[in-house]
């Protein structure tokens, strides 16, 4: 998701905007977000624009997961320090970016090592493949958990790491939707009621699916709808190329194909889920599909009213229908909920919370933070 710019005025703390002490490491430059510099050290996270690289003193570089507004200055010619990463997002990195191999260290998740004398950890973050939080332990200072982007899950309290550390951290959090209406369902919700669309849909055998995805991110619907029919599902020569650095199991990796005229089931970027597009598609298919349904799969939808009014809480999805297109909304996100926002911070029971998304440095980010805490 996009990240709002910070006001560039310094805090008048006395220990510095990340509570730096004056012998510790020096503080950013006041243009770099705050929660892309961990306080206690000099590292910096998913910031690796031209600016930063020519700006800051640091050798090693951390990126949470492959999307572009995370990765963005990453490229062949990269030099500026090590970029340590889970091994999904480095051969992504390395297929799609072509930074050199010797650029990137590659670290497994739940496998702690030092770098720079500080204690790392990288986390499932339940978001897309590969996507990783980070914990940073700086010896004398406070302990940082940096989320980027993630789906909070209650089984994230269970990390022994985490543990011992509720209440004595600060938490540099994913707040995509911290906002009380982005209440959705969890992702196993949404996904049995995609399921159970595709069974009533898939009558007609002229019926074309089609899922809304990203670069990475959203597969696990049309891999488990794939697999449910056991039908093979379409995705382009770039997408084969992404999902093959996934390491997928044989019986979802069985199910690709790279020529649309094998499989009635099609992943496409989430921009063409549409009633407009949807309809340019139909008259490319004329005479072998009479139907196209469409989902589209984002925390976004719940903006244009997936609602249960009786409950007042947001419902699996809904279904709109102009002629033989057909489309559903569901808030299928790998985002968190603001439910599983509050639920998180209830339990790790941060020092300080740094909001990563929406955060203006101010009356805003103040907000976030007091809604996030438990009355």
């Amino acid at each position: 998701m996009r990240r709002a710019k910070t006001s560039g005025k310094p805090q008048s703390s006395a220990t510095g905007r990340f509570g730096h002490s004056a012998a510790g490491p020096a503080g950013p430059p006041g243009w770099l977000p705050e929660w892309q510099m961990v306080p206690g050290t000099n590292f910096v996270v998913d910031k690796f624009g031209r600016k930063t690289q020519d700006s800051i003193k640091c050798k090693s570089w951390f990126l949470t997961h492959f999307h572009s507004d995370h990765y963005q200055g990453l490229n062949s010619r990269y030099k500026a320090g090590l970029v340590f990463c889970t091994p999904i997002t480095a051969r992504l990195v390395q297929q799609r970016l072509k930074t050199p191999a010797d650029r990137i260290r590659i670290v497994p998740l739940n496998t702690p090592l030092m770098v720079e004398g500080v204690r790392v950890t990288f986390l499932e973050a339940n978001h897309c493949p590969g996507a990783a939080m980070i914990l940073f332990e700086p010896p004398g200072a406070v302990p940082v958990l940096h989320t980027g982007d993630c789906r909070c899950h209650t089984s994230m309290q269970l990390e022994p790491c985490l543990q011992p550390l509720r209440g004595k951290l600060n938490l540099i959090l994913d707040t995509t939707y911290c906002q009380p209406q982005y209440d959705f369902p969890l992702q196993q919700q949404v996904l049995q009621f995609v399921l159970e669309a595709v069974k009533a849909e898939a009558f007609n055998p002229g019926t074309l699916f089609l899922f809304g995805s990203y670069t990475i991110g959203k597969e696990r619907l049309f891999l488990e709808v794939a697999r449910l029919l056991q039908q093979k599902v379409y995705v382009s020569p770039t997408k084969k190329a992404v999902l093959d650095c996934l390491g997928l199991a044989p019986e979802y990796a069985s199910l690709l194909t790279t020529n649309d005229s094998e499989a009635r089931i099609q992943a496409v970027p989430l921009w063409m889920v549409s009633l407009k597009q949807m309809a340019r598609i139909a008259k490319h298919y004329k005479g072998r599909f009479s139907t196209i349904v469409g989902f589209q799969p984002t925390g976004w939808t719940q903006k244009s009213g997936v609602q249960d009014t009786e409950r007042g809480r947001a419902s699996h999805g809904r279904r709109r229908q102009k002629g033989t297109l057909i489309v559903y909304q569901v808030p299928y996100s790998e985002h968190s909920s603001f439910r599983e926002l509050r639920e998180f911070v209830a339990w790790l029971q941060p020092r300080r919370i740094i909001p990563s998304v929406g955060n203006d440095s101010g009356p805003k980010a103040r907000d976030m933070v007091a809604a996030l805490r438990p009355a």
